[in-house]
C-alpha cells in the first residue's frame, strides 16, 4: 500500500485534521460533523494522483471534477483553507479560495498500481427506484458515476447467477432485455421488483452488488471505461482528428500521427490494467435493521481481505452498531488462535477477522481528529457512549420517581 498522509484545514466544518490512511479507515461523528468532506477530499485526490500519473499531466478543472462532481458549497472554502495529499508518488496542495491545485510527481523507483476508485454516495438508493436510468447519464457527479458502476455490475447478475443477499433469503437477478431489477424470496417463493422493495433492500443491493463486482467477476472480464476515462479517450481523438485536418501540405510532415495513435491507444491500454479497487462509503447503515448493519459490516470485511487483491475500504457512519461489529472483527483476529474450532463456528464475524493495525478509526468532533482506539487496536471510549449515557442519566433521574 502506498504510505498515504492526508492534512485538512479549514474546509467546511473541519477545522484541523491531520492523518494517514489504512487498509480500513472509519470516520465516526454526529451530522454535519465533516465526515463526508474528509472522505471526498480523500476520494478526490485518489482519482487526481491516479489520472495524473497515467496521463503524465495534470489538466482537469477543480469545480468540475470536486466541487461539481462531489456536490461541495462553495463557500466551504476561505482565505485559510488548504489540504495537503501525499503519497510515495505525488504531493498534491491547496490553498485558499483558488479553485485550483498543485500536484508534483516525486521521483521514486516503485510501480504504481493502478485502483479501481470507487464513490458509493449515500444517495445510492437512486439507482434502485428511478426507471429509465439511462437519460441522467448526461451529468457527471457522484451518483452518475456510480451510476455507470451500477449499469455494469448488474450485467452480471442473472437469474441464473444471482445475488444472494447477505442472509435475509433473497437474491437479486438482472434482466437485460427489459432493464429489469428483480428481488425473488426464497420463502416465501415469489418475485418482486426492486423498485417497489423496502428502502432498507433499495438501499443495501446496490452497495452488495457494487463490492460483489469488483471484487470478483470485474477481474475476470474485460473492463469497461469510467466517465472520465472515456471523456478522455474521446478528447484525444476529437483532438487528433482537428490536428489533422487543418494541416497544410508543408505541415503535414511535421505532423505525426503515429504518436497520436499510440497516446489514444495507451489509455485504452491504462484503463484496463486495474491491479485492486479502492472503496469508500457514506454511512453504509442506511435505512438497516441493526443485525443487518452487522452483517453488512462482516461481509465488508471478508470481500476486501479474502482475495490477492489489496483492496481498501473508507466509511463514514454515525451508527453505533457498526463501530461494535468492527470491534467484533478486530477482536476476532487478536483471540484467534485461542478459540476452539466449535467456538470458530458460532462466531459469524470470524470470517472477517482483521489485524488492528490494517484498521484506522476516527472520532471527529469540533472539526478536529482522533483515534479512538486503544493500544491493542480494540474500540475504546467514544461517542457513542457518551451520547448512550446522556440518555440512561436522563432515565435514572426519572426512575427515582417512578412508582
Amino acid at each position: 500500500m502506498n504510505n498515504t498522509r492526508i492534512k485538512i484545514s479549514n474546509i467546511g466544518p473541519i477545522n484541523e485534521v491531520n492523518f494517514s490512511l489504512n487498509k480500513v479507515n472509519v470516520f465516526m461523528g454526529e451530522q454535519s460533523s465533516g465526515k463526508s468532506t474528509i472522505a471526498k477530499i480523500v476520494s478526490y485526490c485518489q482519482w487526481v494522483e491516479k489520472r495524473y500519473l497515467l496521463d503524465g499531466e495534470y489538466k482537469y478543472d477543480f469545480k468540475e471534477q470536486f466541487i461539481e462532481f462531489h456536490k461541495v458549497d462553495e463557500n466551504y472554502f476561505n482565505k485559510n483553507s488548504s489540504y495537503s495529499y501525499e503519497t510515495d508518488f505525488v504531493l498534491i496542495q491547496y490553498k485558499g479560495t483558488s479553485f485550483k491545485e498543485k500536484v508534483k510527481r516525486k521521483e521514486r523507483n516503485l510501480e504504481y498500481l493502478k485502483s479501481k476508485n470507487i464513490y458509493i454516495p449515500a444517495e445510492r438508493n437512486f439507482v434502485s427506484v428511478i426507471p429509465n436510468l439511462s437519460r441522467f447519464k448526461e451529468t457527471n457527479d457522484n451518483i452518475m458515476s456510480f451510476l455507470y458502476d451500477w449499469y455494469d455490475a448488474k450485467k452480471q447478475y442473472s437469474k441464473e447467477k444471482s445475488l444472494p443477499v447477505l442472509s435475509l433469503g433473497i437474491n437479486y437477478h438482472h434482466i437485460e432485455d427489459t432493464d429489469s431489477d428483480v428481488l425473488t424470496l426464497i420463502e416465501p417463493k415469489k418475485e418482486i421488483s426492486l423498485r417497489n422493495a423496502s428502502s432498507g433492500l433499495q438501499s443495501v443491493i446496490p452497495l452488495i452488488m457494487i463490492i460483489d463486482y469488483l471484487t470478483n467477476s470485474f477481474y475476470k472480464k474485460k473492463k469497461s471505461s469510467s466517465v472520465n476515462e472515456k471523456e478522455n479517450i474521446k478528447s484525444l481523438i476529437t483532438q487528433v482528428m482537428k490536428e489533422y485536418s487543418s494541416k497544410s501540405d508543408s505541415e503535414f510532415e511535421k505532423f505525426s500521427l503515429n504518436d497520436r495513435v499510440e497516446q489514444i491507444l495507451n489509455l485504452v491500454k491504462n484503463k484496463s490494467d486495474y491491479h485492486y479497487s479502492s472503496f469508500i462509503i457514506e454511512e453504509p447503515e442506511q435505512n438497516l435493521f441493526p443485525k443487518t448493519q452487522k452483517e453488512l459490516v462482516y461481509y465488508l470485511l471478508n470481500r476486501i481481505s479474502e482475495t490477492k487483491r489489496n483492496h481498501t475500504l473508507t466509511i463514514t457512519t454515525h451508527s453505533p452498531y457498526i463501530l461494535y461489529a468492527l470491534n467484533n472483527c478486530i477482536m476476532a483476529s487478536l483471540i484467534h488462535n485461542n478459540l476452539s474450532d466449535s467456538e470458530k463456528n458460532k462466531l459469524d464475524c470470524i470470517h472477517s477477522k482483521i489485524d488492528p493495525k490494517l484498521i484506522s478509526i476516527f472520532q471527529i468532533k469540533n472539526g478536529m481528529i482522533n483515534t479512538i482506539q486503544q493500544n491493542d487496536g480494540l474500540i475504546g471510549e467514544n461517542f457513542f457512549d457518551a451520547q448512550m449515557k446522556e440518555v440512561m442519566d436522563e432515565f435514572y433521574i426519572m426512575l427515582n420517581h417512578y412508582e
